[in-house]
């Protein structure tokens, strides 16, 4: 392995999906036409790359666009259930008008303290997908690498890279098929530097 070598991560966010805005975390919905068209034209400008890998969600809105991508492209797809989303217990499929508002307003504020009911420890999400994070990371150090994913998952990302408090991962907005690069530069004599070269 060499002493510096660069990894370069675009994370993609999912399209609209089907059944409109609500608290989808693991709820298997796919895209619409519309998500399919928002992650087309997201990918446009980076066509034709020379990505070596494309990582997905399982999730449907995210891997059936995968799944065609690696078709188009003749590039390799890998599916990773540690890159999901996380799982929203109670307020799955629910609008935010059905969802107690201080409930909600507690989960923003504070979700490591404030988990939805029956669903996912958010210290338990940032555990997983950081940990799929490192994982991606090392195996495919010096590649470039397409990670089609969920706002929550590209958050927890971001805010790791940005060092940001995980409480303010919030603050970061990634709507329907956002694009972040991110470039990872390695090094066997220090820490890992990363540099977010693009986000919107």
């Amino acid at each position: 392995m060499p002493s510096s070598s660069v990894t370069t991560i675009t994370l993609l966010r999912h399209g609209a999906v089907e059944g409109g805005a609500c608290y989808r975390g693991i709820t298997d919905d796919p895209l619409s036409t519309e998500g399919w068209q928002q992650m087309q034209q997201a990918i446009e400008p980076d066509l034709p790359n020379d990505w070596d890998i494309i990582i997905s969600s399982p999730l449907i809105r995210c891997y059936a666009f995968a799944q065609d991508l690696s078709h188009k492209l003749s590039t390799p797809v890998v599916s990773n259930s540690k890159l999901q989303e996380i799982d929203f217990g109670d307020w799955e499929g629910k609008t935010a008008e059905k969802i107690d508002a201080q409930l909600l307003d507690q989960f923003y504020l504070d979700p490591v303290n404030n988990t939805p009911p029956n669903g996912e420890a958010f210290t338990l999400f940032q555990t997983r997908v950081l940990f799929a994070w490192q994982q991606l990371l090392q195996r495919y150090q010096g590649k470039n690498i397409l990670l089609i994913t969920h706002a929550g998952v590209i958050r927890i990302i971001l805010a790791k890279i940005l060092a940001l408090d995980i409480e303010h991962s919030f603050k970061l907005k990634i709507a329907y098929a956002c694009v972040s690069r991110v470039e990872c530069f390695h090094s066997d004599n220090s820490d890992d530097f990363f540099q977010l070269i693009k986000h919107g």
